[in-house]
């Protein structure tokens, strides 16, 4: 009889470690969850965020003029189709993104 009373309160406490030490019970679920939806929603955020900055400097066509400093001569200036004024070379069709 004590054998057996001992035997019902070792498989009770397996089973209660067995409920405690389930990974994927409804809790852990439903914060897996809230964390999914929110690194889901702030990936679209930052990623459309990114895309729009890179697709607004791209697509901005102001002409920014330049001097080449490295072009001293009208001749050479105007024969890589840029502009000689005031004893400079200028260049005005410079990317920002160059």
């Amino acid at each position: 009889m004590l054998l057996a009373s001992i035997e019902r309160r070792l498989q009770h406490k397996f089973d209660l470690k067995q409920a405690v030490n389930h990974k994927w019970n409804s809790v852990n679920i439903a914060l897996f969850l809230v964390a999914l939806i929110i690194l889901g929603s702030s990936s679209f955020i930052i990623t459309s965020y990114v895309f729009s900055s890179v697709s607004s400097i791209i697509s901005s066509s102001d002409a920014n003029p330049t001097s080449i400093p490295w072009i001293e001569n009208k001749f050479d200036c105007q024969s890589s189709s840029r502009t000689w004024r005031d004893n400079k070379c200028w260049d005005y069709e410079h990317n920002p993104m160059f």
